[in-house]
């Protein structure tokens, strides 16, 4: 039963409210009750700016990566070859429905992308590129997390049916991880998308319509 631990380890490493810490400590409010009021990296960059921004991006990140690592180490590699992927989803869903704070958390998508680096990297850096074109392009964080949830699942189905390009090819775990992902982000982000649609986004170098 030892390697079964890793899942609430999991889901208290995701649990920590780096946003909600971050903000209490540097000026003092609740991030959740400012700007978008989402407790994630995107809210603090808008109303504190970039340097608290960084541990968040450290702290969401790590959480991530360890809670899958930390499974890796306490099971065996065989028997318990679901326990990495299953504990890297409880670290999602203790990100964005923290224990710590009121069950009120982020939408998962740093600490998602710490837990793809700890399982599979190139998938992981591949979609994180992508995530960074979208941006560039488009200067919304929503529309580049959007679409690399896309690019999350179509990469991860390529990867589990084709021999074409074996770098990406996963297990049955890595396929279910990746849809359950990117299905739960995108929904996630739903009030983002009502926001696009009538083009009420607020994106970074953009003035926010009225």
């Amino acid at each position: 039963m030892l390697p079964l631990i890793a899942l609430p380890i999991a889901y208290i490493l995701g649990s920590i409210p780096s946003a909600v810490w971050v903000a209490k400590v540097y000026k003092g409010i609740d991030i959740r009750e400012h700007g978008s009021k989402n407790a994630g990296l995107t809210n603090v960059i808008r109303v504190l700016g970039w340097k608290p921004a960084i541990p968040v991006i450290l702290v969401d990140l790590s959480k991530g990566f360890f809670a899958v690592f930390i499974a890796k180490m306490l099971s065996d590699a065989q028997a318990y070859s679901w326990l990495p992927v299953t504990a890297g989803l409880f670290a999602i869903f203790g990100h964005s429905f923290t224990c710590m704070a009121g069950f009120r958390g982020g939408k998962g998508v740093l600490t998602a992308l710490g837990v793809f680096l700890a399982l599979q990297p190139l998938l992981a850096l591949t979609c994180f590129a992508f995530w960074g074109i979208l941006f560039v392009a488009t200067k919304y964080v929503s529309v580049a997390s959007l679409g690399a949830c896309v690019m999350l699942a179509g990469l991860a189905t390529f990867g589990f049916t084709s021999d074409i390009l074996p770098v990406y090819k996963l297990d049955i775990y890595i396929l279910v991880l990746s849809w359950l992902v990117s299905i739960f982000v995108i929904v996630k982000h739903k009030a983002n998308m009502v926001r696009l649609w009538n083009g009420t986004e607020n994106g970074f170098g953009k003035k926010r319509k009225a």
